[in-house]
């Protein structure tokens, strides 16, 4: 059983644990019909695959060199393009890897990143917290101005330019995010996209 999310439109969002089964045999229709409700395989941790595809994706000696040595956890993302993750921050260093398709980066410095946050809670008129975060950025008002900020005006809802960087990932290509750094991440252009990430100390 894996973790998926469904998705429909900017208003609904659900989460349930399913068999890997369920996504391939969606993600084979995805890629025919034109629906607005996705599938996505959001943070499967590795050790929840079947043991091939664990072999697979060994944890780069990169990861187990640096710091302490100690992966905190290991994930794989699987979706049909379009895939979006909203704007957030881990608690640790992440070494993401892009596996198949395409996928943009937006990574923002710790205080840039909360300045976003904090303005779209003020328009919000909410007091969600930046370190927990729930289904509320996955969907409705403040998933469309998280991602407007982002993506769309590049600035935040005081109208300040929004200082980043952005990244674009092909297959076989990764960046370091840096704990605490704001990120958001979209698939582009069409097809599977498939990342695998590890967060460390």
């Amino acid at each position: 059983m894996i973790p998926l999310e469904l998705t429909d439109g900017e208003t609904k969002f659900d989460r349930a644990e399913a068999p890997l089964s369920i996504f391939l045999e969606w993600a084979e229709r995805a890629r025919t019909e034109n629906s607005q409700q996705r599938l996505y395989v959001a943070q499967a941790p590795l050790n929840r695959l079947p043991k091939p595809m664990q072999d697979d994706l060994p944890t780069p000696e990169l990861v187990t060199k640096t710091g302490k040595g100690d992966v905190y956890d290991a994930s794989i993302w699987l979706g049909v393009a379009p895939t979006y993750t909203p704007l957030h921050r881990d608690p640790n260093p992440n070494l993401y890897l892009q596996l198949a398709g395409r996928k943009v980066i937006r990574l923002l410095k710790p205080d840039a990143g909360q300045a976003v946050f904090d303005g779209v809670q003020v328009a919000l008129g909410s007091k969600f917290s930046s370190r927990f975060r729930g289904e509320e950025m996955m969907k409705g008002r403040e998933k469309s101005l998280l991602e407007a900020s982002i993506w769309s005006s590049k600035t935040t809802q005081d109208g300040e330019k929004i200082e980043g960087f952005e990244e674009t990932l092909d297959a076989g290509q990764s960046m370091f995010i840096p704990e605490g750094w704001w990120h958001s991440v979209k698939s582009v252009g069409t097809g599977c996209t498939g990342s695998v990430n590890w967060w460390f100390r």
